[in-house]
């Protein structure tokens, strides 16, 4: 997979192949946009065009309010992995300034994507916005997408029962957010087809963890989605650096995201726990190395004790909750 960042200003890129793509923000990379980005490389197969996904960097919502509680459901390393295993050939991902902010809907279209990247089809989502204050979208701008020769296509996104199962409704990552929040995983899984995973590089924390026997490896959630602070059983995956492979299956684990109220923490971390980590199996020191962890269910919430022994009593009883849910 080629990868291009761009921004307006910038020389146009090297692309000899007509492209067709799937555009959005991708956040999540739901059920919902695996059925567009799969309809889109089917179409370019058949069409004998090159396939390509174009994206946007920061996230629009991002842009338009930095102060917004962070809301990222993966980062941008994850985004990436998972649009590799479409088989996309290019990847373009769209530096979102201010720049792109004005550009009218018909200037996108014709400056911005068929004079640049050589795209002859666009895939999005029916409810897609583009261009200056949203005014673009895939209808009123067919007919003017039509005469550069760049065809546009609509794709209703996957449906699903709703969360009171009475009707149906679109898979968005809004929703999803949503239903992570209210600590409704399994529901939230179900819309992304996979289940939900943070992942980052292992920072070196104060090790107090280590001190009373339960050694944590900790991700600053920085702008990912916070779930409900607490505990939770989950299981965890050694990367190892940006393109390595994978190092290991799923391990067992325990995760607890929060300020660590006991010990006087801050910011909202996660801290993740490895359930009988083997040392011959794997190198123990994790720090510097890409993990992804998956929460899997909520054990307890967030609470201060009144000292580290009554902390290490009660993790030893979440780890034991967690080593049955393992069945180790």
């Amino acid at each position: 997979m080629k990868i291009i960042k761009w921004k307006i200003g910038d020389n146009k890129p090297f692309v000899e192949d007509q492209l067709a793509v799937a555009i959005g923000n991708f956040d999540g990379i739901h059920q919902g946009h695996v059925k567009l980005i799969n309809e889109c490389k089917l179409q370019a197969q058949e069409s004998n065009l090159a396939f390509g996904v174009v994206t946007f960097d920061p996230h629009p919502r991002d842009f338009f309010n930095s102060k917004n509680p962070s809301f990222k459901l993966l980062d941008n390393e994850e985004k990436e992995k998972l649009l590799s295993k479409f088989g996309v050939n290019f990847l373009i991902i769209i530096k979102f300034n201010e720049q792109l902010k004005n550009c009218n809907p018909e200037d996108f279209l014709s400056q911005i994507l068929k004079e640049n990247f050589n795209i002859v089809k666009m895939f999005a989502g029916s409810n897609f916005k583009f261009g200056k204050n949203r005014e673009g979208s895939i209808e009123n701008t067919k007919s003017f997408a039509n005469t550069l020769g760049l065809q546009l296509v609509s794709i209703d996104l996957k449906k699903t029962n709703s969360v009171n199962e009475k009707v149906s409704e679109t898979i968005s990552s809004q929703k999803i957010r949503m239903l992570i929040q209210k600590g409704q995983l399994n529901l939230a899984n179900n819309m992304l087809g996979r289940n939900w995973c943070i992942t980052g590089t292992v920072e070196r924390g104060k090790q107090q963890g280590r001190e009373i026997g339960f050694p944590t490896a900790n991700l600053s959630l920085k702008k990912f989605l916070k779930p409900p602070l607490g505990v939770y059983v989950s299981r965890l995956k050694i990367i190892g650096s940006k393109n390595s492979k994978i190092c290991n299956d799923w391990l067992p684990s325990i995760s607890n995201i929060g300020t660590r109220p006991t010990v006087s923490g801050e910011t909202i971390n996660l801290e993740t726990h490895i359930i009988d980590f083997k040392e011959d199996n794997f190198d123990t020191n994790l720090y510097g190395k890409r993990i992804n962890v998956e929460l899997i269910e909520f054990l307890r919430p967030e609470k201060k004790f009144n000292s580290l022994s009554e902390l290490q009593k009660q993790i030893e009883v979440d780890t034991k909750k967690a080593y049955k849910f393992h069945e180790l």
